[in-house]
C-alpha cells in the first residue's frame, strides 16, 4: 500500500482487562462475564435446594432438579468459553489496529479479520479532544477523539481507545498537526526513560556524558 512519507509518530491501543471492563470497547466480554457469573449464582443455589429436593421423595422433582443441574453446567462451560474467546479476540484486534501520523495525514489501519483503513489530511481535522475520566487517571490511559469537517455523523470524529500515557500522545499528536514535530520523544520503557532523565539531570550539573557511556545504556531494541 501507498505510504505517505517518513513516519513521524505511531499509535496502538494497549489491552488491559481492566481499564476494558468499563469501556465500550469491553461490552462483549463484560455480557460475557456477566452470563458466567449468573450462571454461577444460579449453580449454587441448586446445589443450596438439593437437600430439600431430596426430601421431597418425590421422582419428578429429583428428575426435574437433574435436568436443571446438567443444563447449568453446560451453560458455565459455554460462557465460560465465549468470555475467553471474546477476550483472546480484543487482545488480536488490538494488535492489528494502528495510528500512523505522517507529515501532512493520520492513517488507521485495522488488519485483524476484515481490514479497514482510512486517511484523514490534516488540513480537515478541525479539533483533537481527550478525555479522562477518573479512572482513566488511576490507570493511566484516556481517548482521544479526533474531529473532522466530515459531514456524515459517524464519520466526523476518529476515537482512539485504550492509550496509555494519554495527555503525552495527546500533546505530540497536536504538535504534528500544527507544527509537524512532536514535543517529547516517543513512548518508550520506563527504564530507558529513567536513563534519559539521568542524562537531563547530569547535563544540567555540566557532568560529561561521553559515547562510551551512551553506548552501555540497554538498547530499547534488544528489551522483549
Amino acid at each position: 500500500m501507498e505510504e505517505k512519507g517518513e513516519l513521524l509518530y505511531e499509535l496502538k491501543p494497549k489491552f488491559d482487562f481492566i481499564y476494558e471492563m468499563f469501556m465500550p470497547t469491553g461490552r462483549k466480554m463484560k455480557s460475557a462475564l456477566m452470563s458466567t457469573i449468573l450462571a454461577i449464582i444460579i449453580k449454587i443455589v441448586l446445589i443450596m435446594a438439593g437437600n430439600y429436593v431430596e426430601s421431597l421423595n418425590n421422582e419428578m422433582f429429583v428428575m426435574m432438579y437433574n435436568i436443571c443441574n446438567i443444563i447449568i453446567d453446560i451453560a458455565i462451560v459455554f460462557s465460560i468459553i465465549l468470555f475467553i474467546v471474546r477476550v483472546i479476540f480484543q487482545v488480536l484486534e488490538y494488535k492489528g489496529i494502528s495510528y500512523k501520523f505522517y507529515k501532512d495525514c493520520i492513517i488507521f489501519e485495522n488488519t485483524f479479520l476484515n481490514q479497514t483503513r482510512k486517511t484523514i489530511e490534516y488540513s480537515n481535522i478541525r479539533e483533537v479532544e481527550i478525555r479522562r475520566t477518573i479512572f482513566d487517571r488511576i490507570l493511566n490511559y484516556g481517548v482521544i477523539i479526533i474531529y473532522t469537517n466530515a459531514e456524515k455523523g459517524t464519520g466526523s470524529a476518529t476515537v482512539i481507545y485504550a492509550i496509555k500515557d494519554t495527555q503525552l500522545h495527546y500533546n505530540n499528536i497536536e504538535s504534528i498537526i500544527h507544527n509537524g514535530n512532536i514535543v517529547s520523544s516517543p513512548i518508550i520503557e520506563d527504564t530507558t526513560r529513567n536513563q534519559e532523565i539521568d542524562l537531563q539531570n547530569a547535563m544540567s550539573k555540566n557532568e560529561t556524558y561521553n559515547e562510551i557511556n551512551a553506548e552501555s545504556d540497554i538498547d530499547p531494541l534488544d528489551k522483549n
